[in-house]
């Protein structure tokens, strides 16, 4: 069974109804629970987006919804290694995981190097 694009947008736009989600990042797939390979150290921390319709992403359409503006990550005081994944959840540390993904490119980052998706790069998908 396959859901329709209508019920993806209803999905993602209830998501959204949360006022604020918290992007990691990953060196490893994290898996359904988040737990694999989220950078630690280095002045690394979760970045706080407000998800909330008319906030940092699109209102959801053809089952997806993407960033509006960059998300920047702080400055990386130490290297974080190779980022190939990404997961949101709700909370700054601990919570729930909610979603998770692979980059369409890995990225190393080093010691003063900055993390960004660009506007539109984080794309989210009810499949």
């Amino acid at each position: 069974m396959s859901a329709s694009n209508y019920l993806e947008n209803v999905v993602l736009a209830s998501l959204l109804d949360s006022s604020t989600w918290y992007v990691a990042l990953h060196t490893a797939n994290p898996g359904e629970t988040g737990a694999t390979g989220e950078v630690s150290g280095g002045s690394y921390a979760r970045k706080d987006v407000v998800a909330s319709n008319g906030g940092e992403f699109t209102t959801p359409s053809g089952g997806a919804t993407e960033n509006v503006n960059p998300i920047q990550f702080v400055q990386a005081s130490a290297n974080w290694g190779t980022i190939t994944h990404f997961s949101i959840w709700d909370a700054s540390s601990g919570g729930n995981c909610l979603l998770y993904g692979a980059l369409a490119a890995s990225k190393v980052v080093n010691s003063g190097d900055y993390f960004e998706f660009a506007a539109g790069s984080l794309t989210i998908t009810c499949d």
